[in-house]
């Protein structure tokens, strides 16, 4: 039976600098849906998890990878995706470690930039776009006789080196959801998981990929910018094997927007409800959407099911800046639906950015203000960053796949007095929004001690960082 390694390297830090993006311990979805993949083929399968296994270390890894057939490394796992930091030398230099002819990389960075990647790594192979059937297919050709370079060529969304050339596939065109496996959680410990606002014996759940709108600063590009969902039955059955089997107790759905398909929504809670999973078990669920497509009714199902957080894309105070984005939603609307969390009894988590295009001061002052007003459980304030793969990137910097170009060393387009200006704002922001004295007192009454230990040190990580 061939034997493969599936890698999910270690990040630089807690949070990544510049960017302030924190680096949570969430599972690798995609490499434990391609481990379903590769096990139902024949394939004996390994999954070393460097960011959350504190029992591995690099070494171990290393010589897992000697007795490994096939070696699969991504630079960044599923749920960065679509916000993934580019300072992964240390990611970089893990892969230069393993045996090239065996390695094959996926993740965002390869599939924007797949000659710096194969350049970078000596891999055989970069897959672009969503990994998993490109892996399978590669894996199959592998273990079939005669000249490999010819089978390799075949493979679609597959970038590989041949001697000193690197050739460049056509894109894959996605299959349905329904087609994926559930996720092969056998292969980890759901005890290494965790999210610090939701719990611990954590796991993500996908119910669609992708988004159907087109805000400039997103980086779409792993699902080819298209929205792609899932039945019903699967996931229901997908839920029950997280938390009767492998005793899944927290669970973020990490769709990008969930709730723009409510009857999936529905479906979803009332077998939650049905199950008693929250009261018998104490089981808790995140997600997050857009403001614009709750309603109480929605959220009062989803708050008896067992959701306790909900995510927001606020991104903007000023009404033409948020506009700009291409959101397509108004701050009435992202104000009706934090207030229906509220008072359904759900917490939220808002998301605020500064620097986007033709901002000033004045109207980051006006983003800050935004946040006060609204006042959700956890804010999060950030730099913009330019993704390659956004729009906003894309205006500056072109279209990719950037095919033989390396990879961007700064992701800005900003001046160095503008990046200082915004970084010096984001300071400001968080101690402005996370020293208020009502603020301080709401959340002493709420919650555990260990719950404000946590989201001390990470409030701390945040601001202490440069």
């Amino acid at each position: 039976m061939p034997k493969a390694l599936l890698i999910s390297p270690a990040p630089e830090g807690l949070v990544a600098k510049g960017t302030r993006k924190f680096h949570r311990r969430f599972p690798p979805l995609s490499l434990l849906i391609t481990a379903s993949m590769l096990e139902n083929h024949g394939w004996e399968v390994q999954l070393n998890d460097l960011n959350a296994d504190r029992r591995l270390s690099p070494k171990d890894v290393q010589e897992n990878a000697k007795n490994a057939d096939l070696i699969v490394m991504t630079t960044n796992p599923y749920p960065d995706w679509q916000c993934p930091s580019y300072r992964i030398a240390s990611a970089l230099e893990f892969a230069r470690s393993l045996p090239s002819e065996r390695l094959i990389i996926t993740g965002s960075h390869g599939s924007l930039y797949p000659g710096a990647m194969l350049r970078e790594t000596g891999a055989m192979a970069a897959v672009r776009d969503e990994p998993e059937q490109t892996v399978l297919e590669t894996a199959q050709v592998l273990q079939q006789k005669g000249d490999p370079v010819s089978a390799l060529a075949q493979i679609a969304g597959l970038s590989y080196r041949h001697g000193k050339r690197i050739s460049h596939n056509p894109a894959r065109k996605l299959c349905p959801m329904d087609e994926f496996p559930p996720p092969a959680y056998h292969l980890v410990n759901l005890g290494d998981y965790y999210y610090e606002l939701l719990g611990g014996i954590f796991a993500l759940l996908e119910t669609s990929r992708g988004c159907p709108y087109s805000c400039t600063f997103c980086n779409r590009s792993m699902f080819q910018n298209r929205y792609r969902r899932r039945t019903g039955r699967q996931i229901l059955q997908e839920t029950d094997t997280l938390i009767t089997v492998h005793g899944c107790r927290s669970l973020y759905i990490f769709d990008l927007e969930f709730t723009l398909n409510a009857e999936m929504v529905r479906t979803v809670c009332r077998h939650l409800i049905e199950k008693k999973y929250a009261e018998r078990l104490g089981f808790c669920w995140a997600c997050q959407t857009r403001a614009d497509s709750v309603d109480a009714e929605l959220l009062k199902l989803m708050k008896q099911s067992g959701c306790s957080l909900i995510h927001f894309g606020i991104e903007a105070g000023n009404p033409e800046i948020l506009a700009n984005t291409r959101k397509k939603i108004s701050k009435d609307a992202i104000r009706n639906g934090i207030e229906a969390a509220k008072q359904a009894g759900i917490q939220t988590a808002g998301f605020f950015m500064f620097g986007l295009p033709g901002e000033t001061a004045a109207h980051y002052q006006q983003t800050l203000d935004f946040a006060l007003e609204l006042n959700p459980t956890y804010a999060s304030f950030h730099p913009l960053i330019p993704m390659p793969g956004s729009p906003l990137f894309e205006e500056n910097f072109g279209k990719g796949p950037y095919w033989d170009e390396p990879f961007p060393e700064n992701q800005t387009y900003f001046s160095p007095e503008q990046e200082r200006e915004i970084s010096r704002f984001v300071r400001k922001a968080y101690l402005r929004y996370y020293l208020r004295p009502r603020y301080i007192a709401e959340r002493i009454f709420k919650g555990n001690r260990a719950d404000h230990i946590r989201q001390c040190k990470l409030f701390l990580s945040f601001v202490l960082q440069k």
